[in-house]
């Protein structure tokens, strides 16, 4: 999985650098979450620019994620069409705020 961690003051920013979040990536996704856990800080940001298409594979590492996280603010910033359709349709956009910019994300934190 190619992507890029990045600190803010209490958030921790992933910004996944793939075209598919997919089955193929999720697997790995689910790994690095898991040896970030650690350091991840209050707020994770999950920088979907790059992300053209997710299946449900994605959406469930998503999800895993979240359940994993309990506690900590989870948030996603400029999914584009398909991956915005998709949270709404699945109603995760109501469990996961999502936002235009990193900056409109790390503001919102505590």
């Amino acid at each position: 999985m190619q992507y890029e961690v990045i600190n803010k003051g209490q958030c921790t920013v992933l910004q996944i650098n793939e075209d598919r979040f997919d089955a193929k990536l999720a697997p790995s996704f689910r790994q690095e979450i898991e040896s970030l856990a650690g350091s991840i800080d209050s707020h994770l940001v999950l920088d979907l620019t790059n992300v053209r298409f997710m299946d449900s594979s994605g959406l469930g590492a998503v999800m895993g994620v979240y359940k994993r996280l309990k506690g900590k603010k989870i948030s996603v910033v400029n999914p584009q069409r398909a991956v915005k359709e998709l949270l709404k349709l699945t109603r995760m956009d109501k469990l996961i705020s999502s936002y235009e910019t990193v900056e409109d994300a790390v503001e919102t934190t505590v």
